[in-house]
């Protein structure tokens, strides 16, 4: 006789359409053990003591986001037939919000005239990510990039060229935005899976029969709609998102996080339950100390913590240390760079001129706001919400902020020096960057440490199927997406920007290659 097993874990999808059908509930026979992620239930029935699957699929993608949509169509495209499972009621996930697409010799960087190349962009890939490029998920994933935003726009839609070199993409130009005007990439995948997608469903475990993922386990979704049974599956790929807001995950793996307030930069349902269900299955979590922590906003002023708001040109502005202390060129704020030194030397200031405080634009998240309720505030609109350090001498902000008064003074005259003469000898900021501080009263801006994209995850092979301690394949089951940590494994270094891209073209190889293994 078959064993089969269920598999009990809360999993969490990142934002489909169409209820599940279907009216049966789980009732499993068999004792019961605890295991990672729930309870596992043995049986020695053929069916495992499970009713009838209320659907089934060849594929059976969890998460409804860019990596799970992208899953999704290609094994559709494959020939396969696809069940897309979503908790929210609406698809798309975070995905809907992300628009820097890296790529690498695309023919919108030709027609900008920008000269670039695979073989340029994976020899600063170890500068710009910390990562290995070496490694054939990291060759793999360059030389495809271009033909990945082809892929995407070949449903409808188009991208352009970003004129500057944004941090963490090399030497050049690589950030492709969705062409105006159109739909997003994550939207027009969505509507071509719309008949394969199907909402508030919640993956709470996954079912094993001798050794291989057979199926899902359902429940209903985050609006209490849809229903409860289980889905059979040739195989199944996890794309359920990152862990940013996962509290317990981030601690764990980042020592001295505990020791800021939390806030967060990943949007609402990246609580990472995606990867209980493949610890449930055995399988192993890598690179999963490498997490996007960012420092270039303050606590949001209208909707509080722990949401946040992006600090405008912070590039521009001067940046301090608890003392009062200049730390970096300014620009390395808007890398991942100073998130992660903040845990050790923060917390940090901005500071502003009152000329400069007047002209500031903090902009919320857009997944936190509802429409019609304005994202974007100046200096004077977030003050008159929420507390500010200010002072009409530097003297008088040192005192209301807190600072070393002798420290702030001369970090604050010695910027100043470098702004009047265009000379930053301290840390090389260019002269565009440099702006003078002479106007009071001075303001204090608190910096607060965001909490963003998970680089770390589900390890995979070179195709995108999920391992084990061991490095062997875990039968039936795959991942994409930020639930893999992008790539799958410790190649991605302290990531990138622009790694949208990675979620498509991740999810794109999962579906691509669950297909292939189910003969089609």
């Amino acid at each position: 006789m078959l064993a089969m097993v269920l598999v009990l874990a809360a999993c969490a999808s990142p934002p489909g359409s169409g209820p599940l059908g279907g009216d049966s509930a789980r009732d499993s026979a068999g004792d019961s053990a605890d295991s990672a992620g729930g309870s596992v239930t043995d049986s020695t029935s053929d069916s495992g003591g499970l009713p009838a699957p209320i659907a089934d699929a060849d594929v059976v993608v969890i998460g409804a986001g860019g990596s799970g949509l992208a899953a999704g169509v290609a094994a559709m495209q494959a020939g396969a037939s696809v069940i897309i499972l979503e908790r929210e009621p609406n698809q798309g996930g975070a995905s809907v919000h992300a628009g820097n697409f890296l790529a690498c010799g695309t023919r919108w960087q030709a027609e900008a005239g920008v000269t670039d190349s695979p073989e340029l962009c994976l020899a600063e890939w170890d500068a710009f990510t910390g990562g290995d490029a070496t490694a054939t998920a990291v060759q793999d994933f360059v030389n495809d990039s271009a033909a990945t935003l082809e892929w995407l726009a070949a449903f409808g839609g188009d991208f352009t060229l970003s004129t500057s070199v944004a941090p963490e993409t090399g030497t050049v130009a690589r950030i492709h935005l969705p062409a105006q005007g159109l739909e997003l990439p994550v939207n027009l995948l969505g509507a071509y899976a719309w008949d394969h997608v199907r909402t508030s469903a919640t993956a709470t475990g996954l079912v094993r029969e001798d050794g291989r993922v057979i199926g899902v386990d359902i429940g209903p979704g985050s609006d209490g709609a849809g229903q409860s049974g289980w889905i059979r599956a040739g195989v199944v790929v996890v794309a359920t998102g990152g862990f940013g807001r996962n509290d317990a995950r981030v601690v764990e793996n980042v020592p001295g996080i505990e020791n800021f307030p939390t806030f967060y930069e990943a949007a609402p349902g990246m609580d990472g339950n995606g990867l209980d269900l493949v610890e449930a299955m055995g399988g192993a979590l890598v690179n999963m100390d490498n997490v996007g922590l960012y420092a270039h906003a303050a606590a949001d002023a209208q909707i509080g913590a722990p949401e946040v708001m992006i600090i405008g040109n912070l590039d521009r502005a001067l940046v301090v240390d608890a003392t009062g202390k200049r730390v970096a060129d300014e620009r390395e704020f808007m890398t991942s760079i100073m998130g992660s030194r903040y845990v050790d030397e923060g917390p940090f200031y901005a500071i502003f001129d009152d000329l400069g405080w007047r002209d500031i634009q903090l902009s919320g998240r857009g997944f936190n706001y509802p429409d019609g309720m304005n994202m974007v505030i100046d200096g004077p609109t977030y003050e008159s919400l929420v507390p500010v350090p200010a002072g009409d001498t530097a003297a008088d902000l040192a005192s209301a902020a807190g600072f070393d008064s002798a420290t702030f003074e001369a970090a604050l005259s010695l910027y100043d020096e470098a702004a009047a003469s265009g000379v930053d000898t301290e840390f090389g900021k260019p002269a565009d960057y440099l702006l003078r501080l002479r106007t009071g009263p001075f303001r204090a801006l608190g910096i607060v440490l965001g909490r963003a994209k998970s680089f770390g995850g589900a390890a995979l092979d070179d195709e995108g199927r999920v391992l084990d301690e061991f490095g062997n394949t875990i039968p039936g089951l795959y991942a994409a997406g930020e639930a893999a940590g992008f790539l799958g494994g410790t190649w991605i270094g302290h990531g990138f920007n622009g790694t949208i891209t990675a979620v498509f073209w991740s999810g794109r190889r999962a579906g691509s290659t669950a297909a292939s293994d189910l003969g089609y």
